[in-house]
């Protein structure tokens, strides 16, 4: 009897947990779909933007500077838009070109996929042909930095010089890439809505990416790291970004970079945690640059928070291309 009491009691123990989980679960998915729809509105485009058609869809450029020969291209990584290249742009600007635009998935580029490698580079050479850009010199941040290794891959003899910005362009498959993606909804929506509208959150998570000696944002520069996550598209497309390997190209393909005809440097950040301390000089060497430049107390965003150390590196490639064009 006793044995049968217990066994009733620890049935309805679990029975108990089992409906206590089924509330929570409830209570939960029902905040998250009331969350989901209170959210459901997407940000705007902001008015005034620029753009030029590379092929089926509309990117968003920016441009400094007078017409020159040899301009320079800036392509910006992961998470990021055609701001975060403002503080180098500015400075590049009294003796070059410089234009750069947001990649298809992020800023304000219509959201149009697939957002592989090959795509990426594609809308590349759409961009350097619409606005008629020749002989560029092609400057790319972490992801960018893949995207112009295929680039050049893919159109040898079309770039005049390659700066690789803490980034090495190789394609990597990162552990775990699955979860987003694999979170159900109502939940997936949620979660990313949470974050991406957190202004607190979206500005601490720049400082650590940006590391030491970092500026702090402004309320508009923070409005404007935040806001291109919240336009219509941006959330799946950053999901399928997320769920696929960091775009660029395999090492045995980046040797091919190497030639006698292109300029190539490479500049990174010593508290850059994203890559081991090797990177730089191995980089350099794949890609046939002299010796990398180590920005210390510099982390992942070189561009932002060190701008006069990575313009004078682009400078530095500038002035071997026009010797050699001499």
């Amino acid at each position: 009897m006793r044995r049968i009491l217990r066994l009733r009691r620890d049935g309805l123990a679990r029975t108990a947990l089992l409906l206590v989980a089924a509330c929570v679960l409830a209570s939960l998915t029902a905040a998250s779909l009331a969350y989901d729809v209170a959210t459901d509105t997407p940000v705007p485009v902001p008015s005034g933007l620029a753009f030029v058609r590379t092929g089926a869809y509309a990117t968003r450029y920016e441009a400094w500077g007078a017409p020159s020969s040899d301009p320079v291209v800036l392509v910006h990584g992961a998470f990021e838009s055609v701001a975060t290249w403002r503080p180098v742009a500015r400075l590049l600007a009294p003796a070059t070109h410089v234009e750069a635009y947001d990649l298809e998935g992020y800023g304000y580029t219509e959201h149009v996929g697939p957002y592989t490698t090959a795509s990426l580079a594609a809308q590349l050479a759409a961009f350097l042909s619409a606005r008629h850009l020749h002989h560029p010199v092609l400057v790319g941040h972490s992801l960018g930095a893949g995207v112009i290794a295929r680039f050049v891959l893919d159109h040898p003899g079309v770039a005049a010089g390659v700066v690789f910005v803490d980034g090495d362009g190789l394609s990597v498959t990162f552990p775990g890439t699955w979860v987003p993606n694999a979170l159900p909804e109502p939940f997936r929506t949620a979660a990313y809505r949470a974050v991406v509208r957190n202004r607190a959150l979206v500005s601490a998570i720049f400082g650590l990416t940006c590391g030491p000696g970092c500026p702090t944002l402004t309320p508009d520069q923070l409005t404007e790291v935040q806001r291109p996550f919240l336009v219509a598209g941006a959330e799946r497309a950053l999901l399928a970004y997320v769920g696929r390997p960091v775009v660029g190209v395999t090492a045995g393909e980046l040797v091919k970079v190497r030639s006698p005809d292109l300029a190539a440097a490479v500049v990174f950040g010593a508290q850059d945690d994203e890559y081991d301390g090797a990177a730089p000089a191995a980089t350099a060497a794949r890609i046939g640059a002299p010796a990398p430049v180590v920005i210390h107390g510099c982390g992942h965003l070189s561009l932002w928070s060190h701008p006069r150390q990575v313009a004078a590196v682009v400078d530095g490639v500038l002035a071997r291309v026009g010797a050699r064009s001499g």
